[in-house]
């Protein structure tokens, strides 16, 4: 690959724009779509709050829940570059910042899914290491055509919305029942305001409103928001038996928990002390010490 090709990924303008580069640099001058910028924002911060709300179950139990949603905060930070440049090299790191989310979130939570067959269970880190693999080849298949890249992803949406459904009506879990008919419905909207965006953009110029990307952004956000919350609660609670702490579902602003409210973790510690360290999957854990009285 030449040094003027690699170049080219820096330029300003050598990835795919997007309806609203056609009122670019107006609002700021070194920033091409400002408000698909903007709306990273929630992106960069949800997944942050999360782990703020669960600080102590993930020094305590299990830290790899962590590691996907911090992806997200940098998927955020990889999209608001991307939109301010329109250069293509932040695209791909938009792109493939997507596509590692999806991996990492496999290998975090696949011991608590219960679609994962159990005689894995054994076999965990092999599944991981190959789930790994898997991901770096669909990796660099991503430099080919990356035109072709959004569409892929949007596609492996449709497998990721079963396995979704299944994991929450099988969660055994009140507070997430309604989770993932919330999710498919934010995610459903998300993709219509993408789609609309990327193929009538001169109707929504004629309208003077190209900003259904940045729609698309706050409710694809909110959408990877609640999966989280929704994980993070199945983690919690496949796990309760070896730790000492119990986790409710609260909404903001909106306490009925309408659709476009922020569902969020309430986490409490129970009267009595248990000491747990960190173990490869549910049920097994490699060390499991009980002290019963109060704290």
């Amino acid at each position: 690959m030449s040094s003027d090709q690699i170049q080219k990924w820096f330029e300003y303008e050598s990835g795919h724009a997007w309806c609203e580069s056609a009122y670019k640099y107006q609002t700021l001058p070194y920033v091409a779509e400002f408000a698909n910028s903007l709306t990273n924002l929630p992106i960069i911060v949800l997944p942050l709050l999360n782990i703020m709300l669960l600080r102590k179950y993930l020094q305590n139990v299990n830290m790899g829940l962590i590691f996907p949603q911090l992806l997200l905060t940098f998927n955020g930070l990889a999209s608001t570059y991307y939109h301010a440049t329109l250069n293509l090299f932040g695209q791909l790191v938009d792109e493939l910042s997507l596509v590692w989310i999806i991996t990492v979130f496999l290998v975090v939570y696949i011991p608590v899914m219960k679609w994962f067959p159990k005689k894995f269970s054994e076999r965990l880190c092999l599944v991981r290491w190959i789930t790994l693999i898997i991901t770096a080849v669909v990796s660099g298949l991503c430099f080919l055509e990356p035109n072709l890249n959004a569409i892929a992803l949007m596609l492996f949406s449709i497998p990721a919305a079963v396995v979704l459904n299944y994991e929450g009506t099988h969660s055994g879990i009140p507070d997430i029942e309604r989770f993932p008919k919330r999710v498919l419905a934010l995610w459903g909207a998300a993709f219509s305001f993408w789609f609309a965006d990327r193929l009538l953009c001169d109707f929504w110029l004629y309208l003077g409103t190209p900003y259904l990307h940045a729609v698309f952004h706050l409710l694809a956000g909110l959408a990877g928001y609640t999966i989280f919350i929704m994980f993070s609660m199945i983690d919690i609670e496949t796990r309760s038996k070896s730790h000492r702490f119990t986790a409710a579902v609260r909404y903001f602003p909106d306490k009925n928990g309408s659709i476009f409210a922020f569902p969020y973790i309430s986490l409490k510690e129970r009267t009595h002390n248990v000491n747990v360290s960190v173990f490869d999957s549910p049920g097994k854990p490699k060390k499991l010490e009980e002290e019963f009285g109060e704290n």
